[in-house]
């Protein structure tokens, strides 16, 4: 079975598995200086507030997990694909009926490959840190457009760890 069928095999099972409810799906397009190019499906399971998170800002919290595939532009036969999860903050930083979010987190993710293009990443789990702005662009739906900086790294568990950094739009759409 290819890596992506196994990647895909192992998001669907995932979806399953977890004992929460996915609250949305998203999709992106992702794009990268070192001449790299991508596509994410995911999804986000339901937004939760915690009391204890009053002293960063009362960020709405959510698991986030992804099927991302990349590949080289100059090789397209050159790629590589990653499952990844993650705890998403989001922070409303508007009042108005179309608001904007601050969204950010750092999760796990595991590669089918260490290598990609000239980049070697050594290991196949890298972290996964990331940081965007998401905007709600309808009152009357939860529908979202997010544009987003993503990096990946394995925080010098191994080296090398040229690691990885891609920046996203993603259509986030509520169930």
């Amino acid at each position: 079975m290819s890596s992506i069928k196994t990647a895909a095999v192992a998001l669907a099972a995932a979806t399953f598995l977890l004992p929460v409810n996915a609250d949305e799906w998203h999709v992106s397009a992702s794009y990268s200086t070192d001449q790299l190019r991508g596509a994410r499906v995911g999804y986000r399971t339901e937004s939760t507030q915690f009391d204890f998170l009053q002293w960063a800002g009362s960020p709405q919290v959510s698991l986030e997990m992804g099927l991302n595939h990349w590949q080289d532009t100059n090789d397209t036969s050159d790629n590589i694909t990653a499952l990844t999860i993650s705890p998403v903050f989001q922070w409303q930083l508007t009042e108005s009926a179309t608001p904007l979010y601050l969204e950010a987190g750092i999760g796990g993710s595991y590669f089918d490959k260490t290598r990609i293009s000239d980049r070697r990443l050594s290991t196949q789990f890298q972290f996964e840190d990331r940081v965007g702005l998401s905007w709600q662009y309808s009152a009357a739906s939860d529908a979202r457009i997010t544009v987003q900086y993503s990096h990946y790294s394995n925080a010098d568990i191994k080296r090398p760890n040229d690691g990885l950094d891609f920046y996203s739009i993603y259509w986030v759409l509520p169930i």
